[in-house]
């Protein structure tokens, strides 16, 4: 088969002759129709998110089931399915008190495993979620950044009435967007410097988008939400972004640290704004028990999560995608591989 294999930091050999994985009785061989590229795998392809090299990379993706290993039942050939690519044990001390997404044996397809940057994923059945057969798998490919955002917003606790910023326009800024819209907010703004990305929010319904960069930002800001936002996520994964969030919120407002950062990044706050505000500061660590609420919403079209995809690459031209100086300006940007009417005859 074919497989971008990251051997080492800013390196993809892309291979012909990768070997199909083998089936353990509890897996499921699934031929991957598109995968993401997720923030997270553009750190580790840069060396700033350690992982075990070599290694297939790639955590956000969807595909249609060719083998099923023995004793298997509930899903057949050819079903249509996304991958949830955290992997939890369920007998650690952390699993068995609900805490899933800190299990001690934590495995994530792409990261710890070998992932989704390849013809054929061997994937557990416990992390297979069924599609109907009518199924865009290009917009199923959205379950793990959705399921990860609605985590996020558990975080947030967003009330009727209440005024909502995402900081940071990229795919997880706009998903929080629309799911902010989606929780009754009176107001959603967004704060990007990225015009192409301001127009986006504002085509997906946010009430404002604000460049954080131009001279009246805070002013304009203030003024819309009387003062400041009840509710800042922040999306980037930025020093900067995230130091932003303690001006942006009101007093008595909640701020959710979603984006993943360099590794070793600091962030600087003033304690007695924090103090006079009493701002509540939550993170947001994978997608525990929200995957399923994902695959529903993108079942019944909630989200109209197609218009998210800036561009689709060959996984032949993967080190393109990553390397590519366009790349701030893209929302989502996924990896695919032809379809082989001959698939039958390799596994």
């Amino acid at each position: 088969m074919i497989a971008a294999v990251l051997n080492k930091i800013k390196n993809f050999e892309v291979r012909e002759d990768y070997p199909i994985p083998k089936l353990e009785k509890d897996d499921v061989l699934v031929q991957v129709a598109y995968c993401g590229i997720c923030g997270t795998d553009k750190l580790i392809y840069d060396g700033n998110f350690e992982v075990k090299m070599p290694i297939v990379t790639g955590h956000e993706y969807s595909g249609t089931i060719v083998d099923i290993g023995a004793g298997l039942g509930g899903f057949r050939i050819d079903d249509k399915v996304a991958v949830n690519p955290n992997i939890h044990c369920g007998y650690c001390r952390m699993c068995k008190v609900g805490k899933i997404q800190f299990c001690l044996n934590h495995k994530a397809l792409g990261v710890t495993e070998n992932g989704g940057f390849a013809e054929f994923s061997a994937v557990p059945v416990s992390q297979l979620y069924g599609l109907s057969a009518d199924t865009d798998l290009s917009v199923a490919a959205f379950a793990e950044p959705l399921s990860c955002c609605l985590r996020g917003m558990e975080h947030a606790k967003i009330k009727h009435g209440e005024s909502v910023v995402i900081v940071g326009g990229g795919s997880i800024g706009q998903i929080m967007l629309q799911l902010a819209k989606n929780s009754a907010a009176s107001k959603v703004l967004l704060v990007e410097p990225i015009e192409s990305k301001r127009r986006l929010a504002l085509e997906l319904g946010a009430d404002l988008s604000l460049d954080p960069f131009e001279d009246k930002f805070l002013n304009q800001f203030y003024n819309f939400t009387n003062g400041g936002a009840d509710v800042v996520i922040e999306c980037v994964g930025k020093k900067e972004a995230v130091e932003l969030t303690v001006d942006l919120a009101a007093k008595g407002g909640r701020v959710v640290i979603f984006g993943l950062t360099h590794k070793n990044e600091k962030a600087t706050f003033d304690l007695n704004k924090l103090f006079n505000k009493e701002i509540q500061i939550n993170n947001s660590f994978l997608n525990p028990f929200t995957f399923q609420q994902a695959i529903d919403l993108i079942s019944e079209n909630k989200l109209p999560l197609s218009i998210l995809i800036s561009k689709q690459t060959e996984i032949s031209s993967i080190s393109d995608a990553f390397d590519s100086s366009e790349n701030s300006f893209l929302i989502k940007q996924q990896i695919f591989t032809k379809p082989r009417s001959d698939y039958e005859t390799k596994i």
